[in-house]
Protein backbone atom coordinates (compact mmCIF):
# COMPACT_ATOMS: atom_id res chain seq x y z
CA UNK A 1 0.00 0.00 0.00
CA UNK A 2 1.95 2.84 -1.28
CA UNK A 3 -0.56 5.77 -0.28
CA UNK A 4 -4.00 6.88 0.66
CA UNK A 5 -5.42 9.68 -1.83
CA UNK A 6 -8.85 11.02 -2.99
CA UNK A 7 -11.35 8.09 -4.96
CA UNK A 8 -12.08 8.24 -7.81
CA UNK A 9 -15.14 6.85 -9.82
CA UNK A 10 -12.26 4.43 -11.58
CA UNK A 11 -11.13 3.24 -8.27
CA UNK A 12 -14.79 2.58 -7.40
CA UNK A 13 -15.42 1.18 -10.62
CA UNK A 14 -11.71 -1.12 -10.37
CA UNK A 15 -12.01 -2.33 -6.79
CA UNK A 16 -15.87 -3.28 -7.08
CA UNK A 17 -15.03 -5.30 -10.18
CA UNK A 18 -12.19 -7.23 -8.20
CA UNK A 19 -13.05 -7.41 -4.70
CA UNK A 20 -12.31 -9.94 -2.55
CA UNK A 21 -14.10 -12.84 -2.16
CA UNK A 22 -15.01 -12.67 1.51
CA UNK A 23 -15.61 -8.90 1.05
CA UNK A 24 -18.08 -9.90 -1.30
CA UNK A 25 -19.82 -11.98 0.48
CA UNK A 26 -20.03 -9.65 3.92
CA UNK A 27 -21.92 -7.04 1.29
CA UNK A 28 -24.17 -9.60 0.04
CA UNK A 29 -25.15 -11.00 3.93
CA UNK A 30 -25.42 -7.28 5.22
CA UNK A 31 -27.19 -5.83 2.75
CA UNK A 32 -28.73 -8.00 0.92
CA UNK A 33 -27.69 -6.58 -2.85
CA UNK A 34 -24.57 -7.14 -4.67
CA UNK A 35 -21.61 -6.69 -3.85
CA UNK A 36 -21.01 -3.68 -6.36
CA UNK A 37 -23.71 -2.23 -5.75
CA UNK A 38 -23.54 -2.53 -1.95
CA UNK A 39 -20.41 -0.74 -2.69
CA UNK A 40 -21.36 1.95 -5.09
CA UNK A 41 -24.25 3.02 -2.78
CA UNK A 42 -21.78 3.19 0.17
CA UNK A 43 -19.33 6.15 -1.91
CA UNK A 44 -22.44 7.87 -2.70
CA UNK A 45 -23.42 8.01 0.53
CA UNK A 46 -20.12 9.38 2.20
CA UNK A 47 -18.96 11.91 3.57
CA UNK A 48 -15.15 11.03 2.90
CA UNK A 49 -13.69 8.18 0.52
CA UNK A 50 -10.39 7.22 0.36
CA UNK A 51 -8.31 5.05 -2.75
CA UNK A 52 -6.08 2.49 -0.91
CA UNK A 53 -3.01 2.72 -3.52
CA UNK A 54 -0.31 0.56 -4.28
CA UNK A 55 3.43 1.66 -5.07
CA UNK A 56 2.23 1.99 -8.74
CA UNK A 57 -0.71 4.40 -7.89
CA UNK A 58 -2.69 1.16 -8.05
CA UNK A 59 -6.33 0.65 -6.68
CA UNK A 60 -6.23 -1.62 -4.09
CA UNK A 61 -9.13 -0.67 -1.77
CA UNK A 62 -11.65 1.41 -0.64
CA UNK A 63 -12.34 2.59 2.38
CA UNK A 64 -14.89 5.36 3.40
CA UNK A 65 -17.15 7.15 6.42
CA UNK A 66 -20.45 7.54 5.76
CA UNK A 67 -22.42 11.14 7.32
CA UNK A 68 -23.36 9.75 10.49
CA UNK A 69 -19.73 7.95 11.37
CA UNK A 70 -20.76 4.29 9.06
CA UNK A 71 -17.11 3.31 8.24
CA UNK A 72 -16.12 0.26 5.72
CA UNK A 73 -13.15 -0.83 3.69
CA UNK A 74 -12.99 -3.00 1.24
CA UNK A 75 -10.59 -4.47 -1.07
CA UNK A 76 -8.95 -6.65 -3.87
CA UNK A 77 -6.75 -9.72 -3.11
CA UNK A 78 -3.71 -7.88 -3.68
CA UNK A 79 -3.54 -5.64 -0.54
CA UNK A 80 -3.52 -9.12 1.75
CA UNK A 81 -1.59 -10.86 -0.26
CA UNK A 82 1.81 -8.66 0.39
CA UNK A 83 3.04 -8.18 3.52
CA UNK A 84 4.35 -5.26 3.16
CA UNK A 85 0.80 -3.76 1.80
CA UNK A 86 -0.41 -5.67 5.32
CA UNK A 87 1.49 -3.38 7.77
CA UNK A 88 1.18 -0.03 5.94
CA UNK A 89 -2.67 -0.74 5.85
CA UNK A 90 -2.38 -0.79 9.49
CA UNK A 91 0.33 2.13 9.92
CA UNK A 92 -1.70 4.43 7.21
CA UNK A 93 -5.01 3.35 8.11
CA UNK A 94 -4.44 4.31 11.94
CA UNK A 95 -3.58 7.66 11.03
CA UNK A 96 -6.74 7.98 8.94
CA UNK A 97 -8.88 6.49 11.58
CA UNK A 98 -7.24 9.14 14.37
CA UNK A 99 -8.05 11.66 11.76
CA UNK A 100 -11.88 11.00 11.04
CA UNK A 101 -12.41 10.87 15.45
CA UNK A 102 -11.03 14.71 14.91
CA UNK A 103 -14.78 15.24 13.04
CA UNK A 104 -16.69 12.12 14.63
CA UNK A 105 -17.89 11.46 18.09
CA UNK A 106 -18.26 7.53 17.11
CA UNK A 107 -17.29 5.29 14.06
CA UNK A 108 -19.22 1.93 13.53
CA UNK A 109 -20.64 -0.89 11.50
CA UNK A 110 -20.94 -4.60 11.55
CA UNK A 111 -18.27 -7.06 10.17
CA UNK A 112 -19.19 -10.59 9.17
CA UNK A 113 -17.83 -12.81 11.62
CA UNK A 114 -15.63 -15.25 9.28
CA UNK A 115 -14.13 -12.09 7.61
CA UNK A 116 -11.01 -12.64 9.62
CA UNK A 117 -8.22 -10.45 8.28
CA UNK A 118 -10.80 -7.54 8.54
CA UNK A 119 -11.40 -8.34 12.12
CA UNK A 120 -7.66 -8.42 12.92
CA UNK A 121 -7.75 -4.82 10.89
CA UNK A 122 -9.67 -3.39 12.97
CA UNK A 123 -8.96 -4.09 15.98
CA UNK A 124 -5.10 -2.82 15.09
CA UNK A 125 -7.20 0.76 14.28
CA UNK A 126 -8.63 0.88 17.69
CA UNK A 127 -11.84 -0.67 17.36
CA UNK A 128 -13.94 -2.54 19.86
CA UNK A 129 -16.39 -5.50 19.24
CA UNK A 130 -19.13 -4.72 21.63
CA UNK A 131 -22.06 -7.38 20.29
CA UNK A 132 -22.41 -10.44 18.34
CA UNK A 133 -25.28 -11.02 16.20
CA UNK A 134 -26.03 -15.16 15.83
CA UNK A 135 -28.12 -14.15 13.02
CA UNK A 136 -28.09 -10.61 11.49
CA UNK A 137 -29.88 -9.94 8.67
CA UNK A 138 -31.85 -11.61 5.97
CA UNK A 139 -29.61 -14.17 5.58
CA UNK A 140 -29.07 -14.64 8.73
CA UNK A 141 -25.60 -14.85 9.37
CA UNK A 142 -22.82 -14.00 12.02
CA UNK A 143 -21.85 -10.72 12.39
CA UNK A 144 -20.40 -8.03 15.16
CA UNK A 145 -21.09 -5.01 15.94
CA UNK A 146 -17.77 -2.52 16.27
CA UNK A 147 -17.63 0.64 16.96
CA UNK A 148 -14.53 3.54 18.51
CA UNK A 149 -15.39 6.20 20.57
CA UNK A 150 -13.58 9.67 20.67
Amino acid sequence: MGHLRKCTLEDLHYVSENMREMDKLEAIYQTNQDAETAIKLSYLASKNVMAICGDEDNPIGVCGVTRNGCIYMVSTDELFQNKKYRIQLIRKGRIWVDELMKSYTILYNVVYAENEAAMKWLESLGFKFIEYHKEYGVHKKPFYQFMRIA
